[in-house]
């Protein structure tokens, strides 16, 4: 005798089968969020601490740059932080432009 044949479910992925959030997909376009000051610095110095010592691994290369950064004087840290709060100050421009863009593409999906 065949089997009684059921209908296809549709599936349903496991975390929403369990209640759990799904993570929204991010806009591609969006902009990307400003860097810290240690980020700055680190992106400033890690060809001269990967030159200094070449035989380090990626996880030994973010270790010499935090004790790096963490032997920087007050003076050439507060250069890094100067830099950051440009680089936010941009980065919160960009999100309003990106906002007031999709706000403006809204609006004229509305009024078609």
């Amino acid at each position: 005798m065949p089997k009684d044949v059921k209908p296809k479910e549709q599936k349903v992925s496991r975390k929403a089968a369990t209640g759990k959030k799904v993570k929204a997909k991010k806009d591609p376009n969006a902009p990307k969020k400003a860097l810290s000051a240690f980020m700055i610095f680190s992106q400033e110095n890690r060809a001269r601490i990967k030159e200094e010592n070449p035989e380090a691994t990626f996880g030994q290369l973010g270790k010499l740059l935090g004790a790096a950064w963490k032997d920087l004087n007050e003076k050439d840290k507060s250069l890094y932080e100067k830099k950051q709060e440009k680089a936010k100050a941009q980065y919160e421009i960009a999100v309003k432009q990106y906002n007031d863009g999709l706000q403006g593409q809204e609006s004229a999906s509305e009024s078609e």
